[in-house]
């Protein structure tokens, strides 16, 4: 059974967390989240808690597909990747390699059409649609809970290896969680970009549905 009075109790920190006055960016740091994943454990039922992981992880997705439609008008393959996350959580897909596939591919051409055939005026980096580009973070999100959906792992994003990792940004550039990534989208920028390039009340406003609104609506499923 879940400790519903220790979730609560990492919600309220998170909440003190996103509305402190020194946090300008609107950010809710990667050790706050995973305190809630680790209290949202259901220590006698694996199987829930990865349930609960994945609908997360597609709750945030969904909540951020405006931000893909405006990059990628009447491109359904986000929802695509949403279905083939709710087929491995029911068992109708079973073929983890075709899915993993999928989704990297999924990703690729989403990242490849942000981008032109054009460098940046006196650099080698590759100029991007700014519009794009921010769309697919979405796409990163729902390639993520993809790849997520594929172990049904409890407690994947809880592994031993990421215990020092204390900022998103150190996962960069392929094992960015899919709330991060979706908060990035509502915002327009990642956490390490500039404040007055940062939509903070959007990135505020997005992380403020996860604890109050997606995270309970996921723990009463």
């Amino acid at each position: 059974m879940i400790d519903m009075e220790t979730v609560d109790r990492e919600i309220r920190a998170a909440r003190a967390e996103l509305t402190n006055s020194g946090n300008a960016k609107g950010i809710l740091s990667l050790p706050t989240r995973k305190r809630i994943w680790r209290a949202m454990l259901d220590p006698d039922d694996d199987e829930v808690s990865y349930q609960h992981r994945i609908r997360l992880k597609m709750a945030c997705v969904r909540h951020v597909l405006p931000v893909w439609y405006q990059g990628f008008p009447d491109d359904q393959r986000v929802e695509d990747m949403l279905a083939l996350a709710q087929d491995l959580m029911d068992r109708r897909t079973t073929d983890i390699d075709q899915a993993q596939e999928d989704a990297e591919t999924f990703l690729s051409s989403a990242i490849s059409a942000a981008e032109s055939d054009e460098l940046e005026p006196g650099t080698d980096v590759t100029r991007t649609d700014p519009v794009k580009d921010i769309s697919s973070l979405v796409a990163d999100g729902a390639s993520h809970a993809v790849f997520s959906a594929c172990y049904r792992d409890a407690d994947m994003d809880l592994w031993k290896e990421f215990d020092d990792m204390v900022d998103d940004d150190e996962m960069l550039p392929d094992t960015l969680e899919s709330s991060y990534s979706c908060a990035s989208a509502a915002a327009g920028a990642l956490n390490w970009q500039p404040l007055e390039q940062t939509d903070v009340p959007a990135r505020r406003a997005f992380w403020t549905w996860y604890l109050n609104e997606a995270i309970p609506t996921v723990l009463a499923t």
